[in-house]
């Protein structure tokens, strides 16, 4: 695969088929609610927790970069067990942008995001500066002040069973008019650095 000279990328925790599939099914159900068309909601295959995000990678930086965050995280971590919680409105309620579900451990996942920072950083390359909060984002709101979000407050949590977080992926994001489309790129495994069976 040839890719352009800059790239968007992020590392992130991908869900499995199952939980995509119970989300999509979910999110269906909120946009039903919603009655507009004010809210982008995320398609089902793109369900992801980000971990960290860059704007702008220079391809050729790609391999080090990767071999960076790779030695901060393979064998640092044994995984994560990951439960969702109720929903909630990002950054606050009073200026919504984003639709998300909680996710715990927080904990756990705020130490992955730190170690993968300290790998980026050491590639040269800076890491957002806002404290890192753990969510699932499953719509973005288009226009805040036009849209009547009291749909979200008879909504009932999604059933979802946990999920065993064995390795953290390198997704490219390509910003298409349809919704960002995203590529995987290379997975990092967490726990004894040795791939599963």
């Amino acid at each position: 695969m040839t890719l352009p000279p800059v790239i968007r990328i992020f590392f992130a925790i991908d869900l499995p088929e199952p939980a995509k599939e119970r989300l999509g099914s979910y999110i269906s159900t909120l946009k039903k609610k919603a009655k507009t068309n004010g809210i982008r909601w995320t398609k089902p295959e793109n369900l992801h927790i980000t971990l960290q995000f860059l704007a702008e990678v220079h391809s050729e930086h790609l391999p080090e970069l990767v071999r960076n965050v790779r030695s901060r995280i393979e064998g640092t971590l044994q995984g994560a067990t990951l439960t969702f919680g109720s929903l909630h409105l990002f950054p606050s309620p009073y200026r919504p942008r984003v639709i998300v579900l909680n996710v715990a451990p927080q904990d756990e996942l705020t130490v992955l995001s730190e170690l993968i920072g300290e790998g980026i950083k050491a590639s040269n390359y800076k890491i957002e500066d806002r404290p890192f909060r753990a969510h699932l984002t499953l719509g973005r709101i288009k226009q805040p002040q036009g849209v009547n979000l009291g749909f979200l407050d008879d909504s009932q949590p999604v059933e979802l069973e946990e999920i065993d977080v064995r390795e953290i992926v390198l997704f490219r994001s390509e910003p298409q008019p349809e919704g960002s489309k995203y590529t995987i790129m290379e997975k990092l495994v967490l726990g004894s650095g040795k791939p599963r069976n």
